[in-house]
Parts: C-alpha cells; sequence; structure tokens
C-alpha cells in the first residue's frame, strides 16, 4: 500500500469478491449464509464477501462481533455498503444457515478470543454447517499456527495474497481445512525506481 498507493479498499474489495466466489461453490447458489464479521480488516472481507453474495441471489445475513460503532474505519464504511444494499445484520446466530463465513479475527490475533468473539466461534464450531475461513481461521496464530481456545474449525480457508507461515505449521490442517490461494493484486517482485518511472 505504501511503495505502489494502493488503497487497502481495492485489496479488501478482491478479496471479498474472490472469496463469494469459493462461498458461492461450496455453498450453493440461493442459499442462506451466516457471515461473522469482526472489527477489524477480516470484518470488512467478510462484509464484501456479504455485498457479492447477495448480489449472485444467495441470503447472506450479516452477525457483527462488535458494536458498529467499534469497527475500523475501513469496515464501517463496508459495513455502511452492506446497508446501503438493503443487507440484513442480526443479533443472535440464526436457527437455520447452508454454512458460515468466518471474518472475526485476522493476523493480528493477541491471545486467546475473548467475549462475544469467543461465543461466535464457539457457535460456528458447534453448528454442524461448513465453515469458510477468510486469510485464517479466528484463534489460529498466523505465525505459528498454534490455535487459540477456542479456534474456527474451517472446511476450507481462502487465503489472501500469500500464505501465512502458521497455515502451514503441524497440526493447523484440522483448523484451516482445504487452503485456497487467493490473488488479490501482490506484485510478485516490486519494480525498480527506474522502472516506475520509465
Amino acid at each position: 500500500m505504501e511503495k505502489l498507493g494502493v488503497d487497502i479498499k481495492q485489496l479488501m474489495e478482491i478479496a471479498g469478491m474472490r472469496s463469494a466466489e469459493i462461498a458461492l461453490k461450496m455453498f450453493g447458489e440461493g442459499t442462506h449464509i451466516t457471515l461473522l464479521a469482526g472489527p477489524g480488516g477480516n470484518g470488512g472481507d467478510a462484509l464484501v464477501c456479504a455485498k457479492w453474495l447477495k448480489l449472485w441471489g444467495c441470503t447472506p445475513v450479516v452477525l457483527l462481533s462488535h458494536e458498529a460503532s467499534s469497527l475500523k474505519q475501513v469496515t464501517a464504511d463496508q459495513l455502511s455498503v452492506w446497508n446501503a444494499l438493503g443487507g440484513e445484520v442480526i443479533s443472535q446466530p440464526p436457527e437455520h444457515t447452508s454454512g458460515i463465513v468466518d471474518g472475526l479475527l485476522g493476523y493480528s490475533l493477541s491471545g486467546d478470543p475473548r467475549g462475544r468473539t469467543a461465543e461466535l466461534i464457539d457457535w460456528a464450531n458447534g453448528s454442524g454447517k461448513h465453515i469458510l475461513a477468510l486469510d485464517i481461521p479466528s484463534g489460529m496464530d498466523a505465525t505459528t499456527g498454534e490455535a487459540r481456545r477456542p479456534c474456527i474449525r474451517a472446511k476450507k480457508t481462502a487465503v489472501f495474497g500469500v500464505l501465512k507461515s502458521g497455515l502451514l505449521a503441524e497440526g493447523a490442517q484440522s483448523y484451516t481445512g482445504e487452503l485456497h490461494l487467493i490473488d488479490i493484486g501482490f506484485p510478485r517482485k516490486f519494480p525498480q525506481k527506474n522502472e516506475r518511472t520509465a
């Protein structure tokens, strides 16, 4: 973002749309999908994913782990788009859903998930439904692969840009499920200064 001047919303849009493609194949067209959204970047990715699923004919609902007033600005912006589209935000887990998208916590995890976030992880794991994790299962350390308590047990994980080392750690696969590496526009190498100005 700093070197190339790419806006985080550009990356989030691609990540969310490509995640929605995976979710559509995973859960089926026209299905009811519950998206769990945290206050940070992963929550924003989940909201973008929800938007595309709605545009493609599914019935997605968003469940926030935090009050809207405590979301990071970029995530709050995505919530505004979701609201403008008439997207539904629910306060409690639904009784029936076809699948779950996990956008609660990302690679900046510190300590065990707590409070409502932990409750939503436990609900998702106990739902009996397949879970698509965004970038990394909520509750997993992206560097070491350590699964904190609780930690999402995903059927598939949509990984954004680059594989985090923790995803390949011993025992991680029981939480990540099948890995899908998504190209969100990271350059394979940065152009040299003279190449950029030529």
